[in-house]
């Protein structure tokens, strides 16, 4: 039986730890934008559609949430909320619509 050197067990560890597109350079992967309020992307949509790609571009990552730069995961939650205002309030507008107030 013969035994495995431990440089090269050290190095298939190495290399199972993660590739090239796991950098912080990621040329996909922004984070070079303001914190941004959900008030914010309720008065400004164009930003917000924006703002989602880049949260998609990140969630395609598939990198754990808890290692996005504050920016990003701040901004990604603010876009959902903003989303979720918006369309709260496009229901409470056709219900008083339907209403006749």
């Amino acid at each position: 039986m013969t035994k495995t050197p431990w440089l090269v067990v050290g190095l298939f560890a190495l290399a199972a730890c993660g590739t090239k597109s796991d950098e912080p350079g990621d040329p996909g992967l922004r984070s070079d934008m303001p914190v941004r309020t959900v008030a914010y992307y309720v008065d400004h949509r164009t930003e917000l559609a924006d703002m989602e790609q880049v949260c998609a571009a990140w969630q395609a990552s598939q990198r754990p949430v808890a290692s996005w730069p504050a920016v990003v995961s701040g901004n990604c939650n603010n876009v959902n909320a903003a989303k979720t205002s918006i369309s709260n309030q496009s229901e409470i507008d056709k219900l008083r619509k339907e209403a006749g107030a």
